[in-house]
Formats: C-alpha cells, sequence, structure tokens
C-alpha cells in the first residue's frame, strides 16, 4: 500500500505516517469483504466516527483497486456532496485475501 509523502516527511515521521496508511487500507478492505461493494462515500460514512477524512478514503481505495484488491464498476450512486460516485466492488473472497 502506498504513503505519497507530499509533505516529505522523514525519519520516525514518515514510519508513522506509513503505518496508519497501513491500517487505513486495511480497514477499507475489510468494509469490502463485509459489504462487498460500495463507494467512497458509504465507506467514509461507516468509518465517520474514526475522523478520517474522505480523501483518505479516496486514496485507499485508489491504493488497493491498484493492488487488484478492488475493481470499479460502471455503476454509480450519489454521494455525499450530491455528485455521482462510482461503485467498487472486492475481487477476492475472504480466505483469498492475505493479511
Amino acid at each position: 500500500m502506498a504513503y505519497y509523502n507530499t509533505t516529505r516527511q522523514k525519519g520516525e515521521q514518515l514510519k508513522v505516517s506509513w503505518k496508519k496508511t497501513k491500517s487505513q487500507d486495511d480497514k477499507v478492505m475489510e468494509y469490502f469483504y463485509e459489504h462487498g461493494k460500495g463507494t467512497p462515500s458509504e465507506v467514509w460514512i461507516y468509518f465517520r466516527d474514526s475522523n478520517v477524512p474522505i480523501t483518505s478514503i479516496r486514496r485507499s481505495i485508489t491504493n488497493l483497486t491498484s493492488s487488484n484488491l478492488l475493481s470499479k464498476t460502471d455503476n454509480k450512486k450519489e454521494g455525499v456532496y450530491g455528485r455521482p460516485e462510482y461503485i467498487w466492488e472486492r475481487r477476492y473472497k475472504m480466505e483469498d485475501w492475505e493479511r
């Protein structure tokens, strides 16, 4: 899973950011194993209590799609900002996912 170091962090701060990214990606993947499919807004609403920005949810979905764990469908649904969002779905069964 990728962390995009746009703020040029170094040392321990960079390590912490890498760990948070992996943790968020794991949580987003768990959402898709529980629900099968969803939009970034639906995932964000599910994790709203953890104060994760929707941009981080979108980043995780992009990472997981690049890793072939999720796939973007042709279907769309209205998101939290009133704009259409694509629906993603998981590509593998839970037992196929390596943690």
